[in-house]
């Protein structure tokens, strides 16, 4: 899909915006801007898009974000309403303020490569992620002086981590189209918004976006990498895993929440994306010592966990 152009501007006195995205009411949408972004995502849970990468997130999501890389993070929790307002701690930073002979300094170079492997989206894990976490949480009161050595600290902890793992896929080129990106952010919106309707079509969206069936399916394969339906089951069976996860609802009821009309679909569908059942997925990370969903890079049924 198209993202749309953000503008951030500092405050006064500083080269650092830090808030908390829970009081911002103004939604970002599938958005890009030049500045470096560190988000951690305190409690909520959701779909992540970053790049090519669709992806779960849940309580305690940490991820860095290069420059000029695509992302939005769509909640569950705000389905369908004008505002997303998880707790979420927000860290965005402009390199090129900072000065290219601040990052020629060799103290830095391994905070370079760090902000260069950043270009795909990295999903901070284990320890690591505590430990960044507990440092981005308190710059929220800190003075901007205060500020700008924490995270100096916190791009030096990570780029020492062996704990980081890559979101969007290695191939993945950004275009930026801002003619056709408002078109296609509605069209998203749409789907995330319906996604439990079953009656939820490929013409209903042209109609929509205003195209013919045809030329549609064209536009949206070129804006989002993938056809309609499988864009649209991708979501669906995301949402049906943390369902299956997080509640005592019954296979026929999550079957139904996520948009499949009968069970034998639903099954159908899920065993493709998580190569089990629901019923197998849901007993295998119930049981002592389970796995967690896999975390793969560039994989659209990836689930790591706006």
């Amino acid at each position: 899909m198209q993202p749309s152009f953000e503008k951030l501007i500092p405050p006064t006195g500083s080269s650092i915006r830090c808030f908390d995205r829970s009081v911002i009411e103004q939604p970002a949408g599938w958005h890009y801007h030049p500045e470096v972004e560190i988000c951690f995502t305190e409690s909520g849970s959701g779909t992540r898009f970053v790049g090519d990468h669709i992806g779960n997130y849940g309580d305690g999501d940490l991820v860095l974000l290069g420059a000029n890389l695509p992302h939005h993070w769509a909640s569950d929790e705000f389905r369908g309403q004008k505002y997303d307002r998880h707790p979420a701690v927000v860290v965005q930073f402009d390199p090129v303020q900072f000065g290219t002979p601040f990052f020629a300094l060799p103290e830095l170079a391994e905070t370079v490569e760090l902000l260069e492997r950043a270009g795909r989206g990295l999903y901070v894990t284990g320890a690591t992620s505590r430990a960044a976490a507990s440092a981005v949480r308190g710059m929220l009161e800190q003075s901007p002086a205060a500020r700008l050595l924490s995270l100096l600290n916190i791009l030096q902890l990570l780029s020492h981590s062996t704990e980081l793992v890559p979101l969007a896929s290695p191939g993945f080129a950004p275009t930026f189209r801002p003619r056709l990106q408002n078109r296609l952010n509605r069209i998203c919106k749409h789907i995330h918004d319906h996604l439990a309707d079953p009656g939820l079509n490929q013409g209903d969206l042209a109609t929509l976006a205003g195209m013919h069936p045809s030329a549609f399916s064209r536009f949206f394969k070129n804006g989002t990498q993938r056809t309609v339906t499988d864009y649209v089951n991708e979501l669906r069976i995301g949402l049906a895993s943390r369902l299956l996860l997080e509640t005592e609802l019954s296979i026929l009821e999550i079957c139904l929440r996520s948009g499949y009309e009968n069970a034998s679909n639903f099954n159908r569908r899920f065993r493709e994306y998580r190569r089990m059942t629901p019923r197998e997925f849901r007993a295998a990370h119930r049981a002592p010592g389970g796995p967690r969903e896999p975390v793969l890079a560039g994989d659209p049924c990836a689930a790591a966990t706006a």
